[in-house]
């Protein structure tokens, strides 16, 4: 194998050991994305309410549309605050 050949065949490594290293760098930072809104099957919302919103992931536990469930409130543009429901 030639010098040139093999300077070839190094670099080809190290870039794949880069772009290697860059796609784990977006995979653990996609990680944790998945991890806050990809355990989740369902959103429905919003609600005016914590209440509201509790008692409508009740009512759909207890009719069997979900196993459990959460509510979380979430902001839109103009700061106003909102409750969603987050069903599995």
């Amino acid at each position: 194998m030639s010098v040139a050949t093999a300077g070839l065949l190094l670099a080809g490594t190290a870039g794949t050991a880069v772009a290697a290293t860059a796609q784990e760098s977006a995979g653990a930072a996609g990680t944790v994305a998945t991890r806050q809104t990809g355990q989740w099957h369902g959103k429905y919302g919003p609600y005016r309410d914590y209440r509201s919103c509790y008692k409508a992931g009740e009512r759909g536990q207890r009719h069997g549309d979900w196993r459990t469930f959460t509510c979380a409130r979430e902001y839109d543009r103009h700061h106003h605050a909102y409750w969603w429901l987050y069903t599995r």
